[in-house]
Formats: structure tokens, C-alpha cells, sequence
């Protein structure tokens, strides 16, 4: 029998993007089949529209989008994600937050999340393994790209750093065996990035988008970094397994 995830977006791509790339669910269907194919079977949710779950049960991992909204925001649906955060972490179901997803988790929880005073993370830059998890080894450098201005500011209690950088403290984290958060996107591709830089420049600048873009197309570890997501939705905790590559 297929595992259940439940995909919980928290925003879409641009229209034309949705062109191009298809749209933000299957970012992360393609990052799961990528590592296990035919294993999986899906169900999404568009919160930012006020589409919810009924139950915690009606899947068996779950895992929380990126967002152009802030997890400190007022709006009606981002408090009810908060109170279905809360729901899922008593249940202790296998759960994975990417970029907003990683903030509101720990927003949800008793973090804080703040925008970030040193501007924003683009690109793939570096955070240091503080310990062995998935892929990655303690002290090695983990580069995975990333689009963001808020950040962790105080990580939820019970919650563990795994890596850690002087401009992103609170990179990747995790609570026991069912809670795994990342501020960067491991489901990104080159081009969808690339498009996202472009609609940015206006708002971040061209120094910063055009460092960005001319490191797009170098080694970075997105497929590692999507293996350990994968296998920790599957309940293997950090198991490592076989290499694969991005397309």
C-alpha cells in the first residue's frame, strides 16, 4: 500500500511560471518520486485559500510550502495552519516545513520568526552540519538554494539545530523523529529559480540577484538534502540511501 502525503501550500507560482513549470504541488511530487518512486500517493491542500485537512489522520506524513507570506501574519488561514501545526506535533506525525513552512512550524510551537535585519538569503549559500544527519555529514557544508527575508529568530523548545550559518542560524532543525524544517528549497529547480531572481530584482536589487543568478547551474546538494526530507516523511528517520540526480 502507498504512503499518504498531504501537501499543504501555502501560496502558488506565478501564472507564468505555472506555464513553464507546472504548478507548486508538483514541485514537491517530483522531489518524493524522484527518491522513491510509485511509493506515494497524494493529497493537497491550498491553505492560502482556506482549504484544510478534516482529521491529522487522513495521511501519514505531511509537509508544509514555501510562502511569500510571513508566518507572523494575522491572516485567517495562516492562524488556522498554526492551529493545525499544533494538532499534527501532538499527534507526532511525520512532518517536514520548507522555508515558510520551516518558520511557522517554529512560529506555531513557541518560536519566534522575525524578518531579518541582515536582508535577504538567495541562492544556494552555505550552512555547516552541526551533527550526522541523512546525506550529511558533521562539519560538512550544505548548500541548497533559498529565497527568503524572514528567518528563525528563536527555535521552538524540544527542537534541535542541525545546521547552522552566521547568516541563517537556525537553518535546518528538527524535533525528535517527527518534525524535520529547512529554511532553503530542496524542490526548486534551475529555472524556476531563476524566474523567481527575475520578478525579485525590482524589490532586492541587482547586486544580490545577479550574484544569485551566476552561481545558478553549480554543484549544490538539493538532491541529498531531498533524499533525507524523503526518507524522514517515510519514518526511516536519517537513513542514508543510493545517490539520484536532479534532472
Amino acid at each position: 500500500m502507498n504512503r499518504r502525503l498531504g501537501i499543504l501550500l501555502c501560496d502558488e507560482h506565478h501564472p507564468d511560471s505555472i506555464k513553464r513549470f507546472g504548478t507548486f504541488d508538483n514541485d514537491y511530487k517530483m522531489m518524493v518520486d524522484r527518491v522513491m518512486p510509485g511509493q506515494w500517493q497524494y493529497s493537497v491542500w491550498r491553505c492560502y485559500q482556506g482549504s484544510f485537512p478534516s482529521s491529522v489522520d487522513q495521511c501519514d506524513a505531511w509537509i508544509i510550502s514555501g510562502s511569500k507570506s510571513s508566518a507572523y501574519d494575522s491572516e485567517p488561514w495562516i492562524l488556522k495552519l498554526r492551529l493545525l501545526i499544533i494538532d499534527l506535533a501532538r499527534s507526532d506525525a511525520l512532518l517536514v516545513g520548507i522555508c515558510f513552512g520551516h518558520q511557522i512550524i517554529h512560529q506555531s510551537l513557541g518560536g519566534s520568526v522575525r524578518k531579518f535585519p541582515g536582508g535577504w538569503g538567495l541562492g544556494a549559500y552555505p550552512v555547516k552540519a552541526l551533527c550526522d544527519f541523512g546525506r550529511f555529514k558533521s562539519g560538512s557544508m550544505i548548500r541548497v538554494l533559498a529565497v527568503h527575508q524572514d528567518q528563525v529568530d528563536q527555535v521552538a523548545p524540544g527542537f534541535a539545530v542541525l545546521a547552522t550559518s552566521d547568516f541563517c542560524e537556525n537553518a535546518i532543525t528538527r524535533r525528535g523523529a517527527s518534525i524535520l524544517t529547512w529554511q532553503a528549497h530542496p524542490e526548486f529547480v534551475d529555472g524556476f529559480f531563476m524566474d523567481v531572481c527575475d520578478r525579485l530584482r525590482t524589490m532586492v536589487g541587482d547586486r544580490l540577484i545577479d550574484k544569485a543568478l551566476g552561481a545558478v547551474g553549480l554543484p549544490d546538494d538539493r538532491a541529498q538534502a531531498g533524499e533525507t526530507i524523503v526518507h524522514f516523511l517515510a519514518g526511516n528517520g536519517f537513513n542514508n540511501s543510493s545517490r539520484v540526480s536532479l534532472p
